[in-house]
């Protein structure tokens, strides 16, 4: 005889258990594939941006058959609160009509935009990393400034080694110590000013990481400001320490440092820069040549160093 006993169609909690168990553990297998993909794609992105402002400064050569400087002053000789070389190459970023508006003569620090207001709130995409959680618009980084937050440093250069000074590298805060990069202040050179061959010679580099207290960024009197003091090449009571702020960075330090960890102080440490990033394990750079690399935060420091001097006649690798 046959049983009129209705059959159960649905799951036992056992069974219901199980599966969500099985889901659960796709997803954790899946979910770090899917951020490392959109790492991928992101850092990709960021390599974009890179070529983008290596071409920019290839158009402005072009241009005017040398590269911007570092950074000018107002007048183009004294350097307190004028521009740096991002607002050189707006033109070849396709913001000729922003580039247009900006007075020369006036300010260019993010407390005093004065006669140049058009840059307070100006967001230039090709200047961000997008890796990077740093605010566009930043108004805390520094001495109350106003303006872009910029992920993109130009290279002054690199400090020299010398024995007993603040971790072994020449102190910045004296004279012109990191003047042997590409972009130097109220300084405009060429590429035959690159002896070491411009696959050689860093040109920009990122410095799109978390910042603190300790690690100053180069946008810390905005991301549009020269130098902070009065002075001009050859002044040696102007050095690195009226620079760090001025899209420009002098290698001193490793990739991703952690000042903090060495046990530095803010009086010792605060007008340096360090290179950093979002990306896992290095940082996006160019080279004068306009190719992009990925370089480790495992490279020999002098390697690092080697590649940020435009003329020292060093073998260098990535």
């Amino acid at each position: 005889m046959k049983s009129t006993r209705p059959r159960s169609l649905g799951f036992t909690l056992v069974e219901l258990l199980v599966v969500i168990a099985i889901i659960g553990v796709l997803i954790a297998l899946l979910l770090p594939a899917v951020q490392q993909a959109r790492e991928a794609a992101r850092r990709m992105q960021c390599t974009n941006h890179l070529k983008q402002i290596g071409l920019a400064f290839h158009n402005y050569h072009d241009t005017f058959g040398k590269f911007s400087c570092g950074a000018r002053g107002m007048d183009d000789w004294a350097l307190k609160n004028g521009s740096n070389w991002r607002t050189a190459i707006l033109p070849m970023m396709e913001q000729g009509n922003i580039y247009d508006q900006l007075d020369f003569s006036g300010s260019f620090a993010g407390n005093n935009y004065s006669g140049n207001e058009v840059l307070k709130d100006l967001i230039v995409d090709g200047f961000l990393c997008p890796s990077s959680t740093l605010p566009a618009i930043d108004t805390s980084v520094g001495n109350n400034t106003w303006g872009m937050c910029h992920h993109y440093v130009g290279l002054q250069g690199a400090a020299p080694t010398v024995p007993g000074n603040v971790g072994g590298y020449q102190d910045c805060n004296h004279g012109w110590s990191c003047n042997n990069g590409l972009l130097s202040p109220n300084e405009y050179r060429s590429f035959r000013d690159a002896t070491d061959g411009s696959s050689n010679t860093l040109l920009i580099a990122e410095q799109s990481g978390l910042t603190n207290k300790l690690n100053r960024t180069a946008n810390y009197y905005g991301g549009w400001h020269g130098a902070r003091n009065y002075g001009y090449v050859g002044n040696s009571t102007v050095g690195c320490s009226d620079l760090w702020q001025s899209g420009t960075t002098c290698v001193r330090f490793a990739i991703n440092s952690d000042i903090i960890q060495t046990g530095a102080t803010d009086t010792t440490y605060r007008n340096n820069t360090i290179l950093n990033s979002f990306h896992p394990g290095g940082i996006n750079a160019m080279c004068l040549d306009g190719s992009v690399h990925f370089i480790p935060e495992t490279i020999d420091f002098d390697m690092l160093k080697r590649l940020a001097v435009r003329h020292d006649g060093q073998s260098v690798s990535f």
